[in-house]
């Protein structure tokens, strides 16, 4: 099973770099083969959606988790669905069974109103088995358990 694995690009001033990114080079190195990187991603719906869509198409991955920074977010955040006007998409991915294995991590209702959002509704309608994570600023006291509960969503989604 190939899974495709999103992280987008900083976006403000102030960030040196984007926490979901982060999370991604941590695992690229020692990672199976099966998992295709699609990093730094601009923050921009129309061009991440047109990135995601290329790689869809080239890639033809079996599962899609997206990776996003929620700055203000103290765990990774299992988003459930993804809104767009009325409209509302959900995971097939069933997060209560998931997040049963997991330490550091909690199903969200709320992706965000912002580029995440919009680029997870996007990847929803595209692809049946997706799922969007938004990860929290990564400090000395959270990472480590942060990257083994994302491992384990990897393991686990398949």
């Amino acid at each position: 099973m190939t899974i495709l694995l999103t992280s987008f690009a900083p976006w403000l001033c102030h960030h040196r770099s984007n926490s979901s990114d982060d999370l991604l080079v941590s695992i690229q190195d020692n990672c199976p083969k099966n998992l295709l990187f699609l990093r730094q991603l601009p923050v921009n719906t129309h061009r991440a959606s047109e990135r995601f869509v290329k790689a869809i198409q080239d890639k033809k991955p079996d599962l899609v988790i997206c990776c996003g920074m929620a700055e203000s977010r103290y765990r990774l955040s299992l988003e459930s669905q993804a809104r767009s006007s009325t409209k509302k998409l959900l995971t097939s991915i069933p997060l209560p069974d998931l997040i049963k294995n997991l330490d550091y991590s909690y199903i969200s209702d709320n992706a965000g109103q912002f580029v995440c959002e919009e680029l997870y509704f996007q990847v929803l309608k595209y692809h049946p088995r997706a799922l969007f994570v938004h990860v929290p600023l990564l400090t000395d006291k959270n990472f480590a358990i942060i990257q083994r509960d994302f491992q384990k969503i990897i393991t686990l989604s398949r």
